[in-house]
């Protein structure tokens, strides 16, 4: 309970700032519908899908509250294909976390695909035990072991990323971000 308090402060507060971000709505929409449909084409490859990948790019590249506005959005409106449970909003809050790892190594992400894809696959885990959190009230005891057999849907997860990065970075540059000047 108080993890879904602290996630609905936080879904506030990131639509409050919504205002301020520089990002055309026109980009995040096109954003949003990729990372949606291209969850749905990959549902049914447990856990690999682009939209890790993509929410990573936009934090690289339009920053923090654009790739956060994915990250709430994202799993609302793929919910409403997939199926809405509780664990939309850990689905957010892993994200965001995602979202706020790529924004604070931004720099060394920008000169390096590297180390871009062992963000990407970091980011499968990342992701993966936050949405477990999801479940540590009804497991109890047992969360250390879910954590373990979730490893192989994480290490999937963290190799799609990798594979998404690679494929659709320059693309993602090349259609969305506008060079200035």
């Amino acid at each position: 309970m108080v993890t879904f308090l602290v996630g609905a402060v936080m879904a506030y507060g990131l639509m409050s700032r919504f205002e301020r971000t520089t990002t055309p709505l026109a980009v995040l929409t096109q954003l949003l519908a990729v990372a949606v449909i291209g969850r749905w084409l990959f549902v049914a490859i447990p856990n690999v899908q682009p939209t890790t990948a993509i929410i990573m790019l936009t934090a690289l590249y339009f920053g923090w509250t654009s790739a956060a506005m994915l990250a709430l959005f994202v799993p609302v409106l793929s919910g409403l294909l997939l199926g809405l449970g509780p664990f939309v909003l850990y689905q957010f809050l892993g994200w965001l976390v995602v979202v706020t790892t790529v924004v604070a190594l931004r720099r060394i992400l920008m000169k390096s695909r590297l180390l871009l894809g062992l963000t990407g696959l970091a980011a499968g885990f990342l992701f993966g035990w936050t949405t477990n959190v999801a479940y540590a009230e009804v497991i109890g005891s047992e969360f250390v072991n879910l954590l373990i057999l979730s490893v192989p849907f994480d290490l999937a997860h963290g190799v799609g990323n990798v594979f998404f990065l690679l494929v659709l970075r320059d693309l993602f540059v090349r259609i969305f971000v506008r060079d200035e000047g």
